[in-house]
């Protein structure tokens, strides 16, 4: 999680937006050479090229305006006393372990506010769990009918209870006891239906999958989330999140017909002209995915609901401002990240293997690209508060044969399944990296045939050290299927 001291923040936001400006200069200054000034060699791969650039800059130019936009709120202290609001701590539970459970009940029933009530929504029909609420005091609700997975069992929930406002926490998210504390206030305006606070892995130190998970996020629950806070565009994220009960009931409850009910219901709540917020504090701990087949299968499932959101969904409406539609826009397009990285993988392999390059590169080409590519990694390590690490990058990436199946399967697969992230122990396996070897070993056959055939020369070598890019980017999700939990230094 990167957060900004209140005392630093002014000048924090200003250097952001002076160095979104300049990144935004250099851009434009090397996208120009490449539309006008570039003489292209092959028209397929340039214009590969070109559609993967031009991705990439709008990608970059909305991380620019969007931290240029950053809101911070510090809610004060509500007087729980002179208030008469109760609220609803949900805990949505289905099949996790009971020890993970358990220390989410003990910390949800920590939580400070005179009128909370904790209620486990138990989807997997558990009678230890059952007994375990029980003996502590703490509402068991369950259903026979587990449909609209997460949605429904909220839902559900919704109709047994009468909280003015509900809480939700998944099973793994360990609320600390100030939650309500610092949320609350932001429910003064009427118009807010939701605020939203971030995620953080507490199990980041002893597994490296979910510390490169919990990298890949920090920049969203930071500066990303500010800006869209910024833009009035924050979306539910649906965990450690607390909700006005009536919005809920406006929209008709969670929608049921996405396996992402957060995102798909924060588009419905701007319909009905309610407000979010979020407060970009750390108010509760989970768990991230503990290995390589439960990370691909959160993404997968994160990226088929934005996607069938988009594409099947209509989430947009005159409701949405610009900067609302702009925000929800950047939030669909990053699933097409993996086809951009998909070029950038094909480029050195068809120059190695066949002679073939987008364009003729002559010498001003690294006077164009390399100011851009410096100004935009300085914005982003800039707007991380120098606290990004290479992971955030790289499990981005290397995720990119699961952006692939995610827009396919929106189109030609069957109806998703809402599959919770797994909270058992992890599991040493090569199934979900069968593709990453399958390219490592084009790559590196292509590498060893460019260099025997054409030699060592500069258009060669300079192919070769992409070529080896990719490839150590790559086997790095190869060997944390071999070692997840070997604990990392540094945190």
């Amino acid at each position: 999680m990167i957060e900004i001291p209140r005392e630093r923040r002014e000048s924090y936001l200003r250097n952001c937006r002076i160095l979104a400006v300049i990144s935004t200069v250099t851009a434009l200054f090397y996208l120009k050479w490449l539309l006008f000034d570039a003489v292209p060699e092959n028209t397929v791969l340039y214009w590969l090229l070109v559609l993967a650039e031009i991705f990439n800059i709008a990608q970059a130019a909305g991380f620019w305006y969007t931290i240029s936009m950053q809101r911070w709120h510090d809610p004060e202290v509500p007087n729980f006393s002179a208030s008469r609001e109760s609220v609803d701590i949900f805990i949505t539970v289905m099949g996790e372990p009971m020890e993970v459970v358990e220390k989410t009940i003990h910390a949800a029933r920590a939580v400070r506010h005179p009128r909370a009530k904790v209620w486990v929504l138990d989807d997997g029909n558990s009678d230890e769990l059952r007994h375990f609420a029980q003996w502590h005091k703490v509402g068991y609700l369950t259903r026979s009918d587990h449909s609209g997975a997460k949605a429904g069992n909220i839902n559900h929930a919704l109709k047994r209870t009468s909280g003015t406002y509900f809480a939700i926490f998944d099973a793994d998210q360990a609320a600390y006891p100030e939650f309500l504390e610092a949320t609350m206030a932001a429910f003064d305006d009427p118009t807010v239906a939701f605020v939203q606070t971030p995620q953080v892995y507490h199990n980041r130190v002893e597994n490296r999958v979910a510390a490169g998970a919990h990298d890949q996020q920090a920049l969203f629950y930071g500066p990303i989330l500010r800006g869209k806070d910024g833009c009035d565009a924050v979306f539910s994220c649906g965990t450690n999140v607390v909700y006005r009960r009536s919005a809920i009931d406006a929209i008709g409850g969670l929608p049921e017909d996405s396996i992402t009910e957060d995102l798909r219901g924060s588009l419905l709540l701007i319909k009905q002209e309610y407000t979010s917020v979020y407060v970009s504090k750390v108010l509760a701990e989970g768990l991230g995915p503990l290995d390589v087949q439960s990370y691909f299968s959160q993404q997968f499932r994160w990226g088929r609901g934005g996607l069938e959101i988009l594409f099947k969904r209509k989430p947009y409406s005159s409701k949405l401002s610009f900067r609302q539609g702009l925000q929800y826009s950047l939030s669909f397009i990053y699933w097409f990240t993996g086809w951009a990285y998909l070029v950038y993988l094909v480029l050195p392999v068809a120059f190695l293997t066949a002679g073939l390059r987008p364009v003729q590169i002559p010498n001003e080409y690294p006077a164009h690209f390399l100011p851009y590519v410096t100004s935009a990694l300085a914005t982003i390590i800039y707007a991380s508060d120098f606290q990004i690490r290479f992971d955030a990058l790289w499990f981005t990436l290397a995720s990119f044969p699961v952006h692939a199946a995610a827009l396919l399967s929106t189109f030609f697969g069957k109806a998703a399944a809402f599959v919770v992230t797994p909270k058992h122990k992890s599991r040493m396996t090569l199934r979900p990296v069968i593709i990453h070897i399958v390219v490592i070993t084009i790559l590196f056959g292509a590498a060893i045939y460019g260099t025997l055939t054409e030699g060592a020369i500069p258009s060669v070598l300079n192919n070769v050290a992409w070529a080896i890019a990719h490839i150590v980017l790559l086997q790095g999700f190869v060997r944390l299927t071999l070692e997840p939990e070997r604990p990392r230094t540094g945190d």
